[in-house]
């Protein structure tokens, strides 16, 4: 009789969406399943008022003449 030997399946990985910090993926071969990491970063909810803020520091700063800026 002949002895079939297994041999290791190269794994061919169909991911699902994203699910906050994970993404599942199973092996359209072999049915095998893994967890990835997604990558994904939430942004960082910042209000109007920080964003008005930010953009008037960059605003002033180019407004700011070189010798002036030399000064700061």
């Amino acid at each position: 009789m002949a002895r079939h030997e297994r041999t290791p399946c190269i794994h061919r990985w169909v991911l699902s969406e994203p699910n906050m910090a994970t993404v599942r993926g199973v092996c359209r071969r072999c049915g095998a399943r893994r967890t990835y990491p997604s990558g994904l970063e939430l942004p960082q909810a910042t209000s109007e008022y920080e964003e008005l803020a930010a953009s008037r520091l960059v605003l002033a700063a180019e407004a700011v003449s070189p010798e002036e800026h030399a000064l700061v």
